[in-house]
């Protein structure tokens, strides 16, 4: 049910705008109908009074007629059809004497106009047009003038009346009555005129009167529809221009858009106009989002959106191009001047007062100068290197400015880092990384369970991409978080498929690298325990792998989430341990299952027996603290013997086993070639 004050559901919604725009043309719809069946109404009645007066005037003439006729001819047959022409107007008087009654009678009025000579159908009319119209001015005379015209009937009906009483008509009585006659009929005449006339100007009047109300209410339409379309047009107009404005500016901040930024930059590069490109990028912000919410971030936007502007003039553009980072496009000056100017930015941004619920933020800003001169030639080569120049600054400490220089080597290594994450991030977006799985021999009875490390390779135009050329990319800016959630969520439901398909109790273990940042990540671990509840993989089935190095940053954070995971069943193992010996000491807080000897004094102990010896220490250090040991990177027999020798528990490496494509149906190859 809604509630009382609520917002209307949208249909709703829609009907009140139909109504509200529809109205006007529905009322004068409806007036222009109820006009017309009004005049028509009105014609057809004032049509009928015409025709009634025209058959009382004639019944009047008819009446003087056959008794002119008796009087010369003494027949009785004249007589009467005197009195059947006399009737006629008598009818009329009887109809309007019935409608002058208080109250009128309508059946005596419907009789006397009947007797008239109006046809049935037109006898409502008459009544209706009398009672509702008597006051009417032209109405008025003319009833007057029907009224005065009635006298004589009765002088005609009186003389008629004496002539039948006479028993025998003497030539002076003929005399007599005709000179009677000839007065009545000169008597009649200019009244019959006179009621004709009213009637007439009567009816004209209001036909003319009807006619213009008619075209009154059409152009009154016609002037509603142009006023309407014009203000339809207004609007489409506004909606035009705001979409317009919309498509090219940022809803938050009212700057311009990336869209629109760089159309002006593409339009300054064609005619030279411009002196600078900078793209400047917030260093803090993402403290004040998780300090203050995404509202505080909203906050500093717009404030920075509102203060930069006044510092640029009028010879910048300013533009948001996406999140916390902003474009300005330099017009006027010279190149030192920009330098300038892009240092004034960086000063002003750093001294903006932003404080939210009483907390005050400081606010700095990493800003990558680029000059526009010939050596930058298109949209994309000056956006690239000013996004460049952008990362640089904030290697180098942030809240700086960074001048891009095209001969410099470290810049060349950050364009690299950057084209990969741009084809990391659409990798992942599309999906193209693919799972390979290498086996983990077990070395001694104690390890007798089957066991598989899950790795990760860019399927990029149809070649296939090792990690080591895209994982420093990936850690550099970020995004290993998101490649560890696309490997666990792929890697799970694999698992899940090879189970369904293999239909046997399954005892393999899969290893799933995990990196420093996912475990850091709070939001990691729901989504594993997500996953897991998803897929309904047991969690007994995986191992998960974390460098020592990561777990060592943030000891803490590290055993709490491998406490966690292995409170539902999942192992854990330390990957590369050994890289740095002085980690020894917190081997006894990470409760792990298995230790992986870092490669490279495996590859390297028979050669030097320092990497032997560090090796050993490695298993032994393992084994008293109940540790299963794995040795990587075992490429030749001599090095498998050597592990053996040592007790080592697992060996994983080339002389053991090449990765494969790890997908569901290889559970079911394994089977039948087994």
């Amino acid at each position: 049910m809604q509630k009382r004050g609520g917002p209307l559901p949208s249909d709703k919604k829609s009907s009140l705008r139909l109504v509200a725009v529809a109205w006007p043309f529905i009322a004068i719809i409806v007036t222009q109908a109820i006009l017309a069946t009004f005049s028509l109404q009105m014609v057809t009645s004032l049509r009928s009074y015409v025709s009634g007066e025209s058959m009382w005037s004639k019944g009047q003439h008819d009446a003087i007629y056959f008794l002119s006729r008796y009087i010369d001819t003494t027949d009785s047959s004249y007589l009467e059809r005197h009195r059947q022409a006399l009737s006629v107007p008598l009818g009329d008087h009887d109809a309007r004497m019935a409608l002058e009654a208080n109250p009128p009678d309508h059946q005596m009025a419907a009789e006397g106009f009947l007797r008239g000579g109006n046809h049935p159908d037109d006898i409502p009319g008459l009544i209706w047009l009398f009672e509702n119209f008597s006051w009417f001015s032209y109405m008025s005379a003319a009833i007057e003038d029907w009224r005065n015209a009635e006298v004589t009937l009765f002088q005609m009906e009186a003389l008629a009346d004496e002539m039948a009483r006479a028993a025998l008509v003497q030539p002076w009585q003929r005399r007599e009555w005709a000179m009677r006659l000839d007065a009545i009929n000169d008597q009649v005449t200019p009244l019959t005129h006179a009621f004709s006339n009213s009637l007439g100007q009567g009816t004209r009047f209001v036909q003319t009167s009807l006619l213009i109300a008619n075209l009154a209410i059409a152009a009154l339409f016609v002037a509603l529809t142009l006023w309407r379309l014009n203000s339809f047009l207004r609007h489409r107009r506004s909606i035009e221009h705001e979409l317009s404005w919309q498509a090219t500016h940022d809803a938050l901040t009212k700057l311009p858009n990336r869209a629109s930024f760089e159309r002006e930059v593409e339009r300054a590069l064609a005619d030279g106009s411009a002196t600078a490109l900078l793209f400047a990028d917030l260093d803090q912000f993402k403290v004040v989002n998780d300090s203050g919410g995404h509202a505080a971030g909203d906050q500093l936007l717009c404030a920075l959106a509102e203060r930069l502007p006044g510092l640029l003039g009028p010879g910048a553009l300013l533009a948001r191009l996406g999140g916390d980072e902003f474009g300005v496009l330099l017009h006027t000056g010279s190149v030192d001047e920009g330098l300038i100017t892009a240092h004034q930015l960086r000063r002003a941004i750093g001294e903006l007062p932003f404080v939210w619920n009483d907390q005050h933020f400081t606010v700095s800003a990493s800003i990558g100068f680029v000059r526009l001169d010939r050596t930058v030639g298109s949209l994309a080569t000056a956006l690239r290197a000013a996004d460049i120049a952008c990362y640089m600054a904030k290697e180098k400490g942030r809240n700086r400015v960074h001048v891009y220089s095209p001969d410099d080597a470290e810049q060349a290594e950050m364009a690299g880092n950057i084209g990969w994450v741009q084809r990391l991030q659409r990798a992942l977006d599309r999906d193209s990384f693919v799972l390979y799985a290498q086996d983990i021999v077990p070395l001694s009875r104690k390890a007798e369970d089957e066991h598989c490390e899950i790795l990760v390779r860019l399927a990029d135009h149809g070649d296939l991409i090792g990690p080591g050329r895209f994982i420093p990319a990936a850690e550099r800016f970020g995004l290993m978080p998101q490649l560890d959630r696309w490997v666990v969520r792929h890697a799970l439901r694999t698992i899940a498929g090879r189970i369904a398909l293999d239909h046997l109790p399954h005892r393999r273990t899969y290893a799933i690298n995990l990196s420093g940042p996912a475990v850091g990540d709070e939001s990691f671990l729901p989504f594993l325990k997500a996953e897991f509840a998803a897929t309904g993989v047991p969690p007994q089935l995986i191992c998960f792998e974390i460098t020592e190095t990561s777990a060592v940053a943030n000891l803490e954070r590290a055993a709490a989430f491998i406490t966690a995971l292995r409170g539902i069943g999942c192992k854990f193992a330390l990957d590369d341990f050994g890289a740095g010996m002085s980690s020894f000491h917190y081997l006894k807080r990470l409760p792990v299952d298995y230790l992986k000897i870092d490669g490279g004094f495996v590859k390297g102990m028979q050669r030097d027996s320092t990497d032997r010896a560090v090796v050993e220490t490695i298993n032994h250090l393992g084994h008293v603290t109940g540790i299963k040991t794995v040795a990587e990177f075992v490429e030749t027999a001599d090095v498998l013997a050597a592990l053996e020798a040592i007790g080592v528990d697992y060996a994983q490496g080339y002389f053991m086993g090449i990765p494969k494509p790890f997908v569901a149906e290889v559970a079911v190859v394994e089977r039948l070639s087994a």
